[in-house]
């Protein structure tokens, strides 16, 4: 069987603590199976056929029956090629030039009809309208071109959850790839681990923030300064924690996934929000970028699990939160 018939994956890509979405779910998916595709050509590129195997399989573990029937309810057309194509991909046997010039085609042109498909869903999405005719309006409004700022803050909305569940994405990869026995999209986890092993060695501020400005405040919101809201007496890259680098294809699945979620963020995101003129918008997402950009260069060396999990859920997550006034999950 080629296909991953369980949904234990689907439920585990959300981000634990924002409120789930199946659009943004769904968008996510898609963006984690560029990802995977992408390392193929890759790894085909510096003759590592078994990995390139494995990101094929990867890339068939994402694509669920559910996901599959999801993609053909808008191209069932690219729903028969990915699936076609995948099979094809799981199968490479050489990393022959002309082999890797034909996965590389086919791969490119396959994640461009994914991203297509993923607008085209995001572009399905409207805001909850009191009444049918104000529905319809808005529809059209947004057909000819008209302006909709509630339709344009809800995709917007919608692509902040996408990048999360992404982000976590790379989470479970960077967990997998050094064995760390634990959950990292629990922040949680994190706290213990580093309390076990060191005493005192991580220890999170709450600081007084005063007026809060909107439904995400709750203890996320007393964290968005981020790293220097985080002490460590003993940094946890020093010593690594003891965990070594055991899977390779896992780690490089969740290097490419931050590149993704830097993508989603350059290109969907951080346009829609510098033009704002609230300051505060600005600072968090500012703060994002910043965070993406930490994350990035730490998974590139290969830094501790612990360090990577204090970005996202020091950097990110909190000024993710903010930015674009998600919903914490009850």
């Amino acid at each position: 069987m080629v296909f991953n018939t369980d949904n234990f994956y689907y439920v585990k890509i959300y981000a634990h603590q924002f409120t789930p979405n199946e659009t943004a779910n769904f968008v996510g998916i898609i963006g984690q199976m560029q990802a995977e595709l992408g390392l193929v050509p890759v790894n085909l590129e510096n003759n590592n056929v078994s990995l390139a195997q494995n990101h094929a399989n990867k890339a068939a573990s994402l694509l669920t029956p559910r996901i599959l029937v999801e993609i053909a309810e808008d191209n069932p057309r690219l729903a028969g090629d990915l699936r076609s194509a995948i099979i094809q991909l799981q199968s490479i046997s050489s990393s022959s030039e002309s082999q890797v010039k034909s996965v590389s085609q086919l791969v490119s042109d396959l994640n461009e009809r994914l991203g297509e498909d993923a607008s085209v869903r995001m572009a399905q999405v409207q805001p909850t309208s009191s009444n049918f005719l104000e529905g319809v309006t808005k529809l059209l409004g947004n057909i000819f071109g008209g302006s909709d700022k509630e339709g344009k803050d809800q995709n917007t909305k919608l692509e902040a959850l996408a990048l999360a569940n992404v982000i976590d994405g790379a989470l479970i990869n960077y967990g997998n790839a050094y064995h760390v026995g634990f959950d990292m999209t629990n922040m949680s986890n994190m706290v213990m681990i580093g309390n076990s092993s060191s005493p005192g060695s991580m220890v999170m501020n709450n600081p007084a923030t005063g007026n809060n400005s909107g439904p995400s405040n709750m203890n996320m919101q007393s964290m968005n300064t981020s790293f220097n809201n985080m002490t460590t007496t003993q940094h946890v890259s020093e010593k690594n924690m003891g965990y070594s680098l055991v899977n390779m294809s896992d780690y490089q699945s969740a290097q490419a996934l931050a590149t993704k979620a830097s993508e989603i963020f350059n290109t969907k995101l951080k346009h829609m929000t510098m033009s704002n003129n609230n300051k505060n918008v600005t600072a968090f997402v500012t703060h994002l970028d910043n965070g993406l950009t930490h994350l990035n260069d730490s998974i590139s060396k290969k830094a501790s699990p612990l360090d990577i999990m204090m970005i996202v859920h020091t950097q990110i997550h909190p000024n993710l939160l903010e930015a674009f006034n998600l919903q914490l999950r009850k």
